[in-house]
C-alpha cells in the first residue's frame, strides 16, 4: 500500500508509465524514513506485473495474482535484481554492479521487462557507480534502473544527471502525528516523541514506537537537561550513553542542537530544556555540525568515548 503522502508521487509515475513516458532511468530520492524503498516497491511490482498492462487505464498497481507477482512476493522473480550493500558493509561494490549489467543483457523469463533497484544508492563507491553509467544512458531492452538514495549529493553528478528525479518530500507534522496516532493506536505524546526521534520521518517513527530505541531517545535529552544543570557532570553523562548507537546517538544530539537552537531563536519552550535556561545559539550550531561530524568519524578507528565527552563538555558551555 502507498503512504498517503506519496501519492502524488504515484500518480505522477502512473501517468508517466500510460502516457509511455516513464523514464529508463529514476532516481527516488528524499530523508532516510519517507517510504522511498515503498514507492520502488510498488513501481517494480507494477513493471513486472503480467496481468496489467503499461496502457491499462484502470490499473493503479500490480494484480497481485499473476506468476510474476507471486514470485516478486516471494523474493524470486528471475527478472528483479535487488543491489544493496553485503550485510555488515556499507558500500555497493563494482562487481555487484557489473553483475547486475550482465544480467540486464540476458532474455527476460517471465515479465515484458527487467528491473533492477540500487539502494541505498549513494553507497556506490567510483568504481560502481562510473561501471554503472552506460547502462542508465543505454539499458538493454526495456530495462528499467531504479536507484533509491537518501543523499544524492555523494554521487557523481554524471549518474545523476542520467536518471529521471523522484523527490519524495517529509510529510507537514500534523498529517505525520495523525497518520502515526492511526497506525500505532498509541497517545499522542509518544507519537510526537517518536517523530522528534526520527527527526519527522513517518516511517522512522512508527519504528522507533514498538522499539526501545525510543526510550534512549529520552534518555539523552534528560541527559543533556542534567547537563545545563550540572555542567560539571559530563564525564558521569558520557558513561551513561556511550553504549548507545554512535549513529542514533550522533544523528539525536544533532537533532537535539536543532531544536534548541530553533526554541532559543523564537523563545519557545519545550518540556525537556530547563526553563532557567539561556543558550548561545551560534555555539550550538557549532555543536550541530560537530555532532553531525562525529556520526560519520564514528565509523572510524577514533575512539567514540574521546569524541562524546569533548561534545558534553562544549555543550555544558553553551549556557549563557
Amino acid at each position: 500500500m502507498i503512504y498517503p503522502w506519496l501519492q502524488d508521487n504515484w500518480s505522477f509515475l502512473i501517468r508517466s508509465l500510460r502516457q509511455q513516458r516513464l523514464a529508463h532511468a529514476l532516481m527516488i530520492e528524499g530523508t532516510a524514513g519517507t517510504g522511498k524503498q515503498r514507492l520502488s516497491d510498488a513501481l517494480v511490482a507494477l513493471l513486472l506485473c503480467t496481468g496489467v498492462t503499461d496502457t491499462d487505464q484502470d490499473a493503479d498497481a500490480a494484480c497481485g495474482q499473476c506468476r510474476s507477482c507471486e514470485l516478486l512476493s516471494g523474493g524470486a522473480h528471475p527478472d528483479y535484481f535487488d543491489i544493496h550493500p553485503d550485510e555488515g558493509k556499507d558500500v555497493i561494490r563494482v562487481d555487484q554492479v557489473r553483475q547486475l549489467i550482465g544480467s540486464l543483457h540476458l532474455t527476460t523469463s517471465i515479465s515484458q521487462r527487467k528491473l533492477a533497484c540500487i539502494h541505498p544508492a549513494e553507497l556506490m563507491n567510483i568504481a560502481s557507480a562510473n561501471a554503472l553509467l552506460k547502462s542508465l544512458e543505454e539499458p538493454a531492452g526495456d530495462a528499467v534502473l531504479i536507484l533509491v538514495c537518501n543523499d544524492p549529493g555523494r554521487l557523481p553528478v554524471t549518474v545523476r544527471s542520467r536518471c529521471q528525479s523522484i523527490v519524495v518530500s517529509q510529510p507537514d507534522r500534523i498529517s505525520s502525528i495523525k497518520w502515526l496516532e492511526a497506525q500505532s493506536g498509541r497517545s499522542a505524546d509518544v507519537v510526537q516523541l517518536a517523530l522528534e526521534a526520527a527527526g519527522g520521518s513517518p516511517v522512522r517513527a512508527l519504528e522507533y514506537i514498538e522499539s526501545p530505541d525510543l526510550d534512549a531517545f529520552g534518555k539523552i535529552r534528560i541527559a543533556l537537561a542534567k547537563l545545563l544543570n550540572h555542567p560539571g557532570s559530563a564525564s558521569i553523562v558520557s558513561q551513561e550513553l556511550i553504549d548507545l548507537k554512535p549513529d542514533d546517538l550522533w544523528r539525536w544530539l544533532s537533532s537535539c542542537c536543532a531544536e534548541a537552537v530553533r526554541l532559543t531563536m523564537t523563545g519557545s519552550r519545550t518540556d525537556w530544556l530547563p526553563d532557567s535556561v539561556s543558550l548561545n545559539p551560534r555555539g550550538l550550531l557549532d555543536l550541530q555540525r560537530q555532532a553531525d561530524i562525529n556520526r560519520k568519524l564514528s565509523a572510524s578507528s577514533v575512539r567514540g568515548d574521546l569524541l562524546l565527552q569533548d561534545w558534553l563538555i562544549r555543550w555544558a558551555e553553551q549556557v549563557i
